[in-house]
């Protein structure tokens, strides 16, 4: 069994990368602006579709 107080050493390090990496998100966001180029080739409003396929051939 782990040491109690590197777990919670532990915790609190990945505790604080995960809100930097929140806020580094939210910074990013904010940044960005009303006539910039979205990531996605597909509009908002539309989910993608996924197809997933076993690739045994079967297909023809």
């Amino acid at each position: 069994m782990k040491n109690p107080k590197r777990k919670i050493i532990g915790g609190v390090v990945i505790s604080v990368c995960v809100l930097c990496a929140a806020a580094a998100g939210s910074k990013a966001d904010n940044r960005k602006s009303e006539d910039s180029v979205t990531a996605s080739a597909l509009p908002a409003e539309k989910t993608p579709i996924i197809v997933l396929d076993a690739g045994h051939g079967a297909s023809t």
